[in-house]
């Protein structure tokens, strides 16, 4: 989604748009908490994942500014641990748009996600994120992309007992979308303090292909982060994301929060 990070679909996160229907699904999360994990409203995906016969609610809000255009998405996120390295991941969204003197609200596309941590060697971990975005949402109304796409994300992360240290390289698969790219390409870094057991700060940045044909420069946004705990199984965040270049929205703030059991 999705960027600020926008996405012509739900899936990995891409940063921007030729129009606010990409704005739309943006915000699209890569962000599955796990042990040593990066969390909402982190867009850089980690390698953690639930462990076996453990489930996570993650909760994301979204609210996007854009020259001419207004994006505000909820994408609950539910993570299923099937083995202690394989999750299973859906996403829907629900999407509240204006711009262009239009307004559309409802149902957006969904994401069907696995995740796999294929290599882990003390504190460093390789992974993979990828699946398939179900074409849920209304595209007359600019909702959804109106047929089925793919993305698969590269997860590199090193966990230190202080920082932790995440890269991402992915790729999307958008298909015939009139006046878009129908592949894209991302890349981001993040990083993420433990101040102490209850607070994390993270920031980051990312960029990726222009989903507009005609444009060659890659939309590209700094985001940063805090994370509190305030129960083992219950964290809250709020984030903040500016574009680096005029080619990205304008600005996103995030909220959030997380349910583990």
């Amino acid at each position: 989604m999705p960027l600020v990070i926008v996405m012509p679909v739900s899936g990995p996160a891409v940063f921007a748009a030729p129009s606010l229907a990409a704005l739309l699904t943006a915000a699209v999360a890569l962000v599955l908490p796990g042990h040593a994990h990066a969390a909402h409203p982190v867009l850089t995906e980690d390698a953690g994942t639930q462990g076996a016969g453990r489930f996570e609610l993650e909760l994301g809000f979204q609210r996007t500014r854009d020259d001419g255009g207004r994006g505000f998405e909820f994408g609950p996120q539910f993570s299923w641990g099937v083995r202690d390295d394989l999750d299973v991941i859906v996403r829907p969204t629900w999407l509240d748009l204006s711009g262009d003197g239009t307004t559309s609200r409802g149902i957006g596309d969904t994401s069907l996600d696995g995740k796999w941590r294929f290599h882990e060697q003390g504190p460093f971990a390789l992974g993979i994120r990828a699946g398939i975005n179900v074409p849920t949402g209304s595209a007359a109304r600019g909702l959804g992309a109106g047929h089925a796409g793919f993305h698969g994300v590269l997860i590199v992360s090193w966990t230190g007992n202080a920082l932790a240290f995440y890269a991402n390289a992915g790729a999307i698969h958008v298909g015939s979308v009139p006046l878009e790219r129908r592949d894209l390409a991302l890349v981001s870094v993040a990083v993420v303090w433990t101040v102490h057991q209850r607070l994390r700060l993270s920031a980051e940045i990312g960029t990726a292909s222009n989903p507009d044909p005609e444009r060659g420069t890659w939309p590209a946004v700094a985001r940063f982060g805090a994370m509190v705990t305030v129960t083992p199984w219950l964290d809250v965040d709020a984030g903040y994301q500016t574009r680096r270049n005029h080619a990205a929205p304008e600005q996103t703030i995030l909220a959030g929060a997380t349910l583990r059991w």
